[in-house]
């Protein structure tokens, strides 16, 4: 299953917002004081590469990964509002409306892809793993960030508009041998985000069981594994924001290598 156009509604309703959203450090700290640094960290040489984004957004990691040295490269993404943006804000570098289950390459035609935070857009990943896989040379890496499933296999149990609590919990009745579940780490499924102050948007939970198989499955190695923590930067930002990061990660990032 492609992106769901609920998905792709709210992005290009609200490109411009995103947009100046992610270009400020101090307001998308779980971007420039979590996310990023870790991702930036796993880069493999660049210069004189070949290089594609999928997923760019408005193409600001495209900025970055031309100032790296690569010599091409290309950002797609299925909201065309954001690739609007993108061609007007970063013209060395080319931007495409693409879905990354279809991409529109010759085989063997990129020396490293890279993708931020998008992937879990997408229910099934076999499809995007395999025109991947396809489109880069031999032994190059696909470095890609997602949700991490333990914290979007808890369940929200309560939120009043001031506190709200988030759960994965097991609590057992030795008395009765009974059970009682909150939140679901190993079944897939839609998280669908609503609300006036969040992205009204589908990411889809799976579990790091589910994601190994279906690399295997597309003929991709594992390099490395990373569960990011946050730069101590994000406590004069946000203490609160800090000590979840610490302990419960929100992200989860893959390096895959094409043999």
């Amino acid at each position: 299953m492609s992106t769901d156009q609920r998905s792709k509604d709210w992005y290009n309703q609200h490109a411009e917002r995103y947009t100046q959203h992610v270009r400020n450090p101090k307001e998308s700290i779980y971007h420039s004081l979590y996310e990023k640094p870790a991702m930036y960290s796993l880069l493999p040489g660049l210069k004189g590469k070949s290089v594609i984004s999928i997923g760019c957004g408005s193409g600001e990691d495209c900025k970055y990964l031309k100032s790296l040295g690569a010599e091409r490269v290309v950002g797609i993404d299925i909201s065309e509002k954001l690739i609007e943006i993108a061609k007007q804000s970063y013209p060395d570098c080319e931007f495409y409306v693409m879905d990354m289950e279809k991409l529109n390459f010759i085989d063997a035609s990129f020396d490293f892809a890279y993708s931020s935070l998008a992937i879990h857009y997408i229910e099934d990943w076999h499809k995007v793993l395999a025109e991947v896989y396809r489109i880069l040379k031999p032994y190059s890496y696909f470095l890609f960030s997602c949700d991490h499933p333990v914290s979007s296999s808890m369940d929200v149990i309560s939120d009043d508009g001031v506190i709200k609590t988030s759960q994965l919990q097991r609590v057992k009745d030795r008395s009765n041998n009974t059970v009682k579940i909150t939140g679901d780490y190993l079944s897939r499924r839609a998280i669908k985000l609503d609300g006036d102050d969040k992205m009204a948007v589908t990411t889809w939970q799976k579990s790091i069981g589910e994601i190994s198989r279906e690399v295997a499955d597309t003929n991709f190695v594992i390099a490395n594994i990373i569960e990011p923590v946050p730069l101590l930067k994000m406590k004069d930002i946000s203490q609160a924001d800090y000590d979840t990061l610490i302990k419960i990660p929100s992200f989860i990032i893959f390096k895959l290598q094409k043999l």
